[in-house]
């Protein structure tokens, strides 16, 4: 497969083998493929290095500054990152292709199927969106974030919006997800406390009716039968654990 279309793709893996293959098979039509890993046990740089990822070792630093470091390697000035549980189909590809030609923007969106016990949501629930292909030199890495480390755009970057969906497989069980979610409500909670944030009695008796409404109803997810409804409460479930959490850093 050629690679003729100047992006350089970055990703930053611990323990991805399991869909690496699939991540990194539509991967090869971009300019060059960089890889950090932060020690993974598997086979996960095997299969980078048998793909043609170039692979580089760091110890884990956090979302943000592993990024960062993967991005300083990537050799062009468009960049965009995917995670190892993320597959881009055909019809992304060539909306990337098509987007770094006509050069109308400075970054793009991209959105996200999200299977969840191995399926997809209904296609008229609401998508992720990320932004996730730029230029480099209009973005940078929060390093106050523990956790969602979406990029800062410069105030003047134009945002677009690239076509089709990525397929996501990191929220596919429900205990995958359920794992993943009191992590990341660890790492928010503490960004909060970090910044000072008060916990509030309200709002830790509010949050996980509301954010179900948000998610279940807004968000659609109902569309999704009995899968839409587990994901809408294990989803609230974060939000009201960010704010539990709060309640317990600042007692301590």
């Amino acid at each position: 497969m050629e690679r003729n279309i100047p992006v350089s793709v970055y990703l930053v893996t611990l323990n991805e083998a399991e869909h690496l293959q699939e991540v990194l098979e539509p991967l090869k039509q971009f300019d060059e493929i960089i890889l950090v890993d932060s020690g993974s046990t598997d086979s996960t740089v095997d299969i980078a290095k048998k793909n043609g990822a170039k692979v580089f070792h760091k110890d884990w630093m956090g979302f943000s500054k592993q990024k960062e470091y993967a991005m300083s390697l990537c050799k062009n000035e468009w960049v965009v990152n995917i995670d190892g549980d993320e597959v881009l189909n055909e019809a992304v590809v060539e909306s990337i292709r098509k987007s770094v030609v006509s050069n109308d923007f400075e970054a793009y969106r991209l959105h996200f199927e999200d299977l969840f016990w191995n399926k997809p949501m209904s296609r008229y629930s609401s998508k992720r969106s990320i932004v996730r292909l730029f230029k480099k030199h209009v973005a940078r890495y929060p390093h106050d974030r523990k956790v969602h480390e979406n990029l800062i755009l410069n105030k003047s970057a134009k945002v677009g919006s690239i076509s089709g969906l990525v397929k996501h497989y990191g929220y596919n069980s429900t205990e995958t997800l359920m794992l993943k979610q009191n992590r990341y409500s660890t790492l928010k909670a503490l960004d909060k406390y970090d910044h000072g944030k008060k916990a509030s009695i309200l709002k830790l008796m509010l949050i996980f009716p509301m954010n179900f409404i948000k998610v279940y109803f807004f968000k659609r997810m109902f569309l999704s039968g009995i899968r839409g409804l587990v994901y809408s409460c294990v989803d609230s479930m974060y939000a009201f654990l960010k704010e539990a959490k709060l309640f317990e850093f600042n007692q301590q």
